[in-house]
This record gives structure tokens, C-alpha cells and sequence, in this order.
């Protein structure tokens, strides 16, 4: 029995999304975090994180469903 593979562009999608986040991440340590204290660049941090997690979860679990 073969497993299903993904559509390309969903690889693609959280690829790009992976790469969106470290961008953000990189720019907001850049030009922002010495605006804020630790625990507020922290806080910005996992946000972004999550983010990026609700819009992961959202693209891959339609698929995931599918599979069942």
C-alpha cells in the first residue's frame, strides 16, 4: 500500500512560510528589539511562532482529513 503524497504546492507553501517567519523574526531583532525589553521580545517571538502555526495548520489539516 502506497502512501499519498501532498500536493507540490503545499510543500512549497510551508516552505515559504518557514522562510517568511525567519525573515520577520530576523528583521524584527534587526531594527525593533531594542525598542522592548526581553520578555516583550519573547512574547513577539512565540506570536510570530504561532502565526505561523495557525497558517500551517490550517493549509495541511483539509489534506490530512482527506487521507482518513
Amino acid at each position: 500500500m502506497s502512501k499519498p503524497k501532498p500536493d507540490v504546492k503545499r510543500i512549497y507553501a510551508s516552505i515559504a512560510v518557514a522562510f517568511a517567519w525567519l525573515l520577520f523574526l530576523a528583521l524584527w531583532l534587526f531594527y525593533y528589539a531594542t525598542n522592548y525589553n526581553l520578555i516583550q521580545n519573547l512574547g513577539i517571538g512565540l506570536a510570530s511562532l504561532v502565526v505561523a502555526g495557525i497558517i500551517l495548520v490550517v493549509m495541511w489539516v483539509p489534506w490530512a482529513m482527506k487521507q482518513e
